[in-house]
């Protein structure tokens, strides 16, 4: 069995005020990407990775990757939507049915590789897991800038990556025409596919605004750069 990493990576960092590839916005001089790459394979469950980039950036992509050894990473042009760049790259990973593709955002460039095997340990047992944690803030559903319902929490998970499924599964999502969610596994909730959940660390987080990448920076100096 091989475990195949996808990253999604044909968004761009407008909210950095940078025109040019989230993947690539440095945290510690480094881009994310690269982060993310070394952390999923120093889980020592991950043996290729294959990235989704945006048309007319795959030379800024190669420059980037140039030197990395952990582990073979290639790049295939991306899709208009997440959903699109991570079965474009499922596509062209060639991966097997029985093999485990390991999907993960660059924009999640502290995750612990501990937690990365957890996940993919918990996918080759049951077919799917994701990682993430339970839900501590109380939740407000809002209409029209109004609260209308304050939702129960005590089953509620707050879904993160990586996202760890069967290519079979995906294949079969894609062949039965689901190709639009707002993350990975839901194209698996919807055909009855059970998916396990992995409680991880909570610096597993996802850098969207400046002061994401801020805090990314402290915690990344306070713990020696690792």
């Amino acid at each position: 069995m091989t475990v195949v990493a996808l990253i999604p990576a044909a968004g761009l960092g407008t909210r950095f005020h940078d025109a040019g590839p989230k993947a690539l916005v440095r945290l510690a001089g480094r881009p994310f990407l690269l982060h993310a790459l070394e952390r999923l394979a120093a889980s020592g469950r991950v043996d290729r990775a294959v990235v989704a980039v945006s048309p007319g950036s795959e030379e800024a992509f190669l420059e980037a990757l140039a030197g990395f050894a952990a582990m073979p990473v290639t790049t295939t042009p991306g899709g208009e939507t997440r959903c699109d760049s991570v079965v474009a790259a499922w596509r062209a990973s060639g991966a097997g049915d029985d093999d485990l593709l390991c999907i993960h955002d660059a924009a999640r460039p502290l995750v612990d590789p501990v937690d990365v095997a957890a996940v993919v340990d918990a996918a080759a047992e049951h077919g799917a897991a994701l990682a993430g944690s339970p839900v501590t803030d109380t939740i407000k559903r809002v209409r029209a800038g109004l609260v209308v319902e304050t939702v129960p929490r005590h089953d509620l998970f707050a879904a993160a990556t990586p996202q760890v499924m069967r290519a079979r599964h995906l294949r079969e999502a894609v062949e039965a025409g689901l190709s639009e969610a707002t993350d990975d596994v839901e194209l698996l909730e919807r055909r009855g596919v059970a998916v396990r959940t992995v409680v991880t660390s909570r610096w597993n987080v996802k850098i969207t605004f400046p002061e994401d990448l801020a805090r990314a920076e402290a915690w990344l100096a306070a713990a020696g750069g690792r």
